[in-house]
Formats: structure tokens, C-alpha cells, sequence
């Protein structure tokens, strides 16, 4: 995983806006911040690490089955059955959330403790909520401190 984080953290802003299209990698981009600068803050929180994993992992996986639950419902209940998976819905939203929290938690953590020009916690988490516009402000910034 370690690879990968290198790899998100390392990339344009451009290449990390259009990967955001495709869904489960921008919760990989996530994780990448988010396990990257708690290592850098030496966070070593074990409940924080799981918690973070787990958030990312259901996000991507009810991801994946909401596209092929859709495809099947459609085709044979034509769209009446989405109200059977509203509570994993609301669910993966709640993870999405803890991520972006988490995210902008460690993100204005480090930039404190480096000293740096910082949006605060709620600047940052405003800036990867709304990621069309943020990712231009943030992913620079990422790759700079990255290193």
C-alpha cells in the first residue's frame, strides 16, 4: 500500500482530478494523505489505522456493488429495489466523512507542526469535500511536502 500512496501523493493535479471520476481511486487518494502524514506526524495509532482502512475499504467495495446492484435492478425490477441498500448507502457516506476528517485532521497537523501556511482543520476539509476545486490548491501542496 505504501507504494501506492507514494504514487497519488506524487502525481498532477490534473491526473488526480480525472482519476476522482472513476470513484474508488479517490478514496485510495484519501487513504494516501491520511496514512502518509499520520506517518510523518508519527501518529501511531492502531484504532485510527483500522478505522482508516475500514472507511477506505467499504467505500471502494460498496462502490463496486452499488454499480452492479444498480445494473441488476434496473434490468429486472426496473429501479424499485434501491431502497433495499439505503442503510449501506448512508453507511458508506459516513465513511466517506470519517475519511475526509481524517484526512484533513493529519493534513493541518503536519502543517503546524512544520510550521507552514495552513487552511486550518475545516479549511482543508472543505477543500477535499469539495474536491473539484480543492485538488488544484492541495495537490501541489501534497507533492511539495511529500518531498
Amino acid at each position: 500500500m505504501e507504494e501506492i500512496s507514494k504514487w497519488y501523493l506524487n502525481q498532477n493535479a490534473t491526473k488526480i482530478f480525472f482519476l476522482f471520476f472513476l470513484g474508488a481511486p479517490f478514496y485510495l487518494w484519501m487513504y494516501s494523505i491520511i496514512t502518509e502524514f499520520d506517518k510523518k506526524n508519527g501518529t501511531n495509532n492502531s484504532g485510527r489505522k483500522l478505522l482508516t482502512k475500514f472507511s477506505t475499504f467499504y467505500s471502494i467495495f460498496y462502490f463496486f456493488v452499488l454499480i452492479i446492484y444498480m445494473i441488476y435492478d434496473i434490468s429486472v425490477n426496473n429501479g424499485n429495489g434501491l431502497i433495499k441498500i439505503f442503510p449501506f448507502h448512508l453507511f458508506a457516506i459516513l465513511c466517506g466523512l470519517i475519511l475526509l476528517l481524517l484526512g484533513s485532521e493529519s493534513l493541518t497537523k503536519y502543517e503546524k507542526n512544520k510550521n507552514l501556511e495552513t487552511f486550518g482543520t475545516a479549511g482543508n476539509f472543505f477543500l477535499l469535500w469539495f474536491y473539484i476545486v480543492g485538488v488544484w490548491i492541495l495537490q501541489p501542496k501534497l507533492n511539495k511536502y511529500i518531498e
